[in-house]
């Protein structure tokens, strides 16, 4: 398994626990860390989700400039992983 995923399951579950990821995003991405096998060929969108899961702020919206990832960045990349909107 690349270090991608395992990577990304240890930010996700940080986020979720420690942080403001919901669950309703936390488990798609945990999904994503642990089915290397499926979206393996497309570790360079994994390595996308694991920076905006690492960089996650639900304001990050918020004020004049964007300066985190926010629920909607994270989902359109999942989405992206699932071959919709690629």
């Amino acid at each position: 398994m690349s270090q991608v995923f395992a990577d990304l399951k240890e930010a996700a579950t940080d986020q979720y626990v420690h942080g403001e990821l919901p669950e309703w995003l936390a488990t798609p991405v945990l999904a994503v860390a642990g089915n290397p096998e499926k979206y393996g060929e497309k570790e360079y969108l994994v390595e996308i989700l694991l920076e905006q899961v690492k960089d996650f702020d639900v304001y990050a919206e918020a004020g004049c400039c964007k300066w985190a990832y926010d629920h909607e960045d994270i989902a359109r990349t999942l989405r992206w992983l699932e071959g919709e909107g690629v």
